[in-house]
């Protein structure tokens, strides 16, 4: 039997889960227990949420909403709402039947996905559904499918014919498992300056030191509304937004959820997640970024083309022109790993500094020239030399802070006013040679010890890198903490054998 309470706002923030308080005897009644899942329903809304009981919080009649159901959902103040006990989750039997091996039709991956994107199914059982990617994995037909549906547990975007672009949507995005995020956040001025509309959305660490959102929000807001970023994207024709404050594929942030908690991914999940999401934000051109090498998430060249390869077919499948930027990675992108040092990293290049690093530009030029190049903004063969006058002209570093400040950033800054850990600890070299790789796992172990990416002034400089010739005694790396405790952790962590291959 469904209740009809008021509802009350509470100042209590559930994070990403969403909570309600209710009376014991409201409980009771509707035959709930505490962390139960409940339908809340207010007008053309429905949200699954857990259940928070309390004898004296709120009274009987009433439910209590935290934050996030009224700022997200505008469930105000002493409305009417419906609570009851969900229905049975069909997806519930369509997870049991892909666990026990079977094929799964549209119907049932569409309920998996409406189910996860609306928070109906528990975060075991999501884990449960993350499981199958690995055994059995997923026929080419279901990989469709679930792409649909993820896109379609939300909103989707549209940015064609802004600033004269026609249907001409541009965007970018790796696949992750490099150390070094600053690919993206230098690139996209450099493509909005020379005219294109790029939308980009990034993720927080799944499994690196910082995720693009991690380091973008160290100098300016990233977490912006529907609304907002169309405002953004309309003034200065790019944004750089977190993709998990907006509504699109909400079922892939649950599912990101799981994969955080676990540090795992699977090949077919990331195909399925990222072409997701550029479905949509209204993209129509991409370039999918496979780093690959020994201690990233690709490191058999037969994995790299069949990721290739599929990349390209699922995009083709939803009309969206996909092209795959293929590059072998012996170490981070750049010398800085951590959002703080990360930034700098990438503000060095548009500053153009004379620290900067030489080989992180090469690689964010070479994309630029593919992107160019495919878009006709260049003739075959001049993409380059255009990407690099941008750069040089000052033209990229303009048109970064115009989208910071377009998205809420109170003022410029340069990479020599980023504030950095203020306890430090020099590794040095434990022998002469030159340094063929660094290995990235590594790297991400002690990043994470030193309290990355929560902590945005920890992390790594490498003073040493990749080609790079060392004699005993040199400084290899900077360790960044805020710390002592972190720092001591961090030190304990390097295992200078594991990280570098001489």
């Amino acid at each position: 039997m469904a209740l009809y309470l008021k509802s009350k706002k509470f100042d209590l923030e559930g994070g990403k889960s969403l909570y309600i308080l209710m009376h014991r005897k409201d409980t009771q009644e509707l035959g709930v227990n505490e962390g139960d899942i409940v339908l809340l329903g207010y007008k053309d809304i429905e949200l699954y949420v857990k259940v928070i009981i309390t004898d004296s919080k709120i009274s009987s009649g009433s439910v209590g909403l935290y934050e996030e159901i009224v700022e997200e959902y505008h469930v105000p103040e002493s409305a009417t709402v419906l609570v009851d006990i969900p229905s049975t989750s069909e997806a519930l039997d369509a997870i049991r039947k892909k666990i026990s091996g079977h094929r799964l039709n549209e119907a049932e991956l569409l309920s998996i996905m409406r189910d996860i994107g609306t928070r109906k199914l528990k975060e075991t059982e999501i884990a449960f559904f993350v499981s199958t990617f690995f055994n059995p994995g997923f026929t080419d037909d279901e990989i469709y499918s679930m792409t649909k549906g993820m896109a379609e547990s939300g909103d989707i975007l549209d940015f064609k014919y802004i600033k004269n672009n026609k249907d001409l949507v541009v965007d970018k995005h790796s696949i992750g498992g490099t150390a070094g995020k600053g690919i993206t956040t230098t690139l996209i001025p450099i493509l909005a300056t020379a005219g294109l509309v790029i939308p980009n959305t990034s993720t927080r660490a799944i499994t690196s030191p910082a995720g693009t959102t991690d380091i973008l929000e160290s100098v300016m807001p990233v977490a912006l509304n529907k609304e907002e970023v169309y405002k953004v994207v309309e003034k200065v024709g790019a944004c750089m937004v977190w993709g998990g404050s907006l509504y699109l594929a909400p079922a892939d942030d649950e599912i990101i959820n799981v994969e955080r908690s676990l540090r795992i991914q699977e090949f077919q999940k990331v195909l399925v997640s990222i072409v997701a999401k550029k479905i949509a934000m209204g993209a129509t051109f991409v370039l999918i970024d496979l780093p690959y090498g020994s201690g990233t998430k690709i490191e058999r060249p037969d994995d790299l083309e069949f990721l290739a390869r599929e990349f390209e077919k699922l995009f083709q499948k939803f009309n969206i022109k996909c092209v795959t930027h293929k590059r072998i990675v012996k170490g981070p992108d750049g010398k800085g790993v951590g959002p703080v040092l990360e930034m700098r990293e990438c503000l060095r290049i548009l500053e153009r500094a004379d620290e900067r690093c030489e080989d992180l530009e090469e690689t964010i030029l070479n994309m630029a020239t593919t992107i160019f190049e495919h878009t006709g903004k260049a003739k075959k063969g001049e993409g380059k030399d255009f990407a690099q006058d941008i750069l040089d002209s000052g033209k990229a570093l303009k048109k970064f802070w115009e989208i910071a400040i377009a998205q809420g950033a109170k003022k410029e800054l340069k990479s020599t006013q980023l504030k950095l850990g203020n306890i430090t600890h020099d590794v040095k070299s434990i022998k002469s040679g030159t340094i063929k790789s660094i290995n990235t796992r590594e790297i991400v172990e002690i990043a994470r010890s030193l309290g990355t990416p929560m902590i945005k002034e920890a992390g790594i400089h490498f003073s040493k890198v990749q080609g790079d010739r060392v004699k005993k005694g040199d400084v290899l790396m900077t360790l960044y903490a805020t710390a002592k405790d972190r720092m001591e952790e961090g030190v304990k962590v390097v295992d200078l054998e594991k990280l570098y291959e001489f």
